[in-house]
């Protein structure tokens, strides 16, 4: 019996040295004469936003079983864990990682899909302690990682996600090799090696969103670059073109190619697109909660005199955040209708009793059913609409825009600050906060970057 060969995909039509040509351009962020201010706050504000939400979560169930896995391996101590502690580079990587994702409320850069300080900070912190290297050195690899994941994704366009691959896990990876190559100095050519060697391991599901594996992939992403980046330091070979390969990361990871997005704004750092969460869950579900916020403020009602709300996203958030009735923390932050109701009832969106306590509440049932979510075409990423009708007829509509990066730096840094006190007062106390906060917000001065985790030890 004669049996048909399988049907082959056209290899995409990639420039040739793509690869080299995006790390060198990202390298040169990294080691260039230095980096705009605006550039270097931008980054410092992430790096506080990562120790706030990732030293929050410490305790939670994800990170503990993590934790409890790398211990039981045991490996020579070089950098620091949130708590005070110390392991390898590679396991401290896994499980700051993890826990950084676990809230889900780190920065996000809705351009690339991409949580872009989850991936990055636990795997340059775990090298530059290693290596006693400085902030700044640290600042301009995070830039750097920054860039490399971000045009990435550009290049695999909407499709890599739309197959159900998570960009955090799998373009992440990415960004973290190209960051800790450049703390290690490595040249072009040895870096499009890490670049291999990591994609070869890349991985990631959306399926996992709502689940103790969504935090993980963080974690993994940033061990996978860790290692990748150390790897070729060591002399390890793979490919260089793993980026343009006809049965490359491209290729495989992506149906349809957008070569030319690549290098669309390339004097522009994408730094400039992380945008910061003030909610405790999943960036789809952001835009939603301000505008609940607004109608409490606008439209003045109580919440029993509530008969519909409507709700309408970009249709693409519908198989991400709409988890119709959560039944653990983890489900809460992928609900549209659970964290519009705590908006609407009042409930801190922040607070954890919001994620356990609340899923119970008969009250917050209730809105739940009242709550309506519809995808409307026409919503750009990361906007939604909101219309209250009430029990007399009367409506109200609002709408918010999420997508767009602060203007203003110091505003941003205000809220950072603020919502980093929040998060780790309950942990460290006001001293030790503060003492962390004024750390990292001038860790660009650091001799020696492993002065951040000073405060957590007490």
């Amino acid at each position: 019996m004669n049996i048909a060969a399988p049907a082959t995909r056209p290899a995409p039509a990639l420039p040739q040295r793509l690869t080299r040509e995006l790390v060198a351009h990202s390298l040169t962020i990294a080691h260039g004469d230095g980096m705009p201010c605006d550039v270097a706050r931008i980054a410092r504000h992430s790096l506080l936003d990562w120790f706030a939400v990732a030293c929050a979560a410490w305790q939670e169930p994800p990170v503990q079983i993590v934790l409890a896995e790398v211990r039981d391996e045991g490996a020579t101590p070089c950098a620091t864990l949130l708590d005070g502690s110390r392991a390898s580079a590679v396991q401290a990587a896994l499980v700051n990682g993890t826990a950084s994702h676990v809230l889900d409320f780190d920065d996000a850069h809705l351009q690339s899909r991409v949580h872009p300080s989850v991936p990055l900070w636990p795997a340059i912190l775990a090298q530059a302690e290693a290596e006693h290297l400085s902030g700044a050195e640290a600042l301009a690899a995070f830039a750097a990682g920054v860039e490399l994941q971000s045009r990435v994704a550009s290049l695999m366009g909407e499709d890599h996600y739309r197959l159900g691959w998570h960009n955090t896990a799998t373009l992440g990876a990415l960004g973290a090799t190209l960051a800790v190559a450049a703390l290690l100095r490595l040249d072009t050519e040895r870096t499009a090696h890490a670049l291999a060697i990591a994609a070869t391991q890349a991985g990631g599901m959306r399926a996992l969103f709502g689940t103790m594996g969504k935090p993980l992939h963080a974690g993994q992403a940033a061990a996978v670059g860790l290692r990748a980046a150390r790897l070729a330091a060591r002399g390890f070979m793979a490919v260089p073109d793993i980026l343009e390969h006809d049965q490359g990361f491209a290729a495989l990871y992506a149906g349809r190619l957008d070569p030319a997005a690549v290098w669309r704004d390339a004097a522009t750092s994408r730094v400039h697109g992380i945008v910061y969460k003030y909610h405790a869950s999943c960036y789809g579900t952001q835009a939603p909660i301000e505008t609940c916020l607004q109608l409490r403020q606008e439209a003045n009602f109580a919440t029993p005199d509530i008969d519909t709300i409507d709700i309408a996203i970009e249709p693409q958030y519908l198989d991400v955040c709409c988890i119709a009735n959560p039944r653990t923390p983890s489900e809460a932050k992928f609900s549209i209708t659970h964290m519009a109701a705590l908006a609407l009832a009042g409930y801190s969106t922040m607070a954890t009793s919001s994620f356990t306590t609340a899923l119970d509440d008969p009250a917050i049932r209730a809105l739940r059913a009242r709550i309506r979510v519809h995808g409307d075409p026409a919503m750009p990423r990361a906007n939604a609409e909101a219309t209250v009708t009430l029990a007399n007829g009367r409506t109200h509509t609002t709408h918010c825009d999420a997508s767009r990066p602060e203007t203003n730096l110091g505003r941003q840094e205000t809220r950072i600050a603020n919502k980093a006190r929040a998060l780790l007062t309950p942990v460290l106390g006001d001293e030790r906060t503060e003492a962390l906060i004024a750390t990292v917000l001038e860790c660009e001065n650091l001799d020696n970057v492993t002065a951040c985790f000073a405060p957590l030890r007490g």
